[in-house]
C-alpha cells in the first residue's frame, strides 16, 4: 500500500462535498431557466419565471435534504467501521 501525501488524503476526504454546490446550483438554474424559456415562448413575462423560481427553491431544498442525509449516513458508517477496527 502506498503512502499518499497529506493533500491527496485530504482531497479524498472532501471530494463528496465538492459536487454538492454544483448539484444545488444546477437545480436552481434548470428550473429558473425553464421558467424563463417558457415565458419567452408564451410571452407571459414573468409568470413562469416566478413559478420556475419557486419550484427551483423547493427542488433545491429537497436536493439539499437528500444529499445531507446521504452524507450523514456515509459518515456514520465510516465512524462505525473505524470504531470496529480500532
Amino acid at each position: 500500500m502506498t503512502d499518499h501525501p497529506k493533500w491527496q488524503h485530504n482531497l479524498g476526504e472532501v471530494t463528496p462535498y465538492l459536487s454538492i454546490g454544483v448539484q444545488l446550483a444546477a437545480t436552481m438554474v434548470v428550473y429558473v431557466g425553464l421558467g424563463w424559456l417558457i415565458d419567452r415562448w408564451q410571452e407571459t413575462t414573468p409568470v413562469f419565471l416566478i413559478v420556475g423560481s419557486v419550484l427551483g427553491m423547493v427542488a433545491f431544498f429537497v436536493q439539499l435534504i437528500r444529499v445531507s442525509k446521504d452524507l450523514t449516513a456515509k459518515n456514520e458508517a465510516k465512524k462505525r467501521k473505524a470504531k470496529e477496527e480500532g
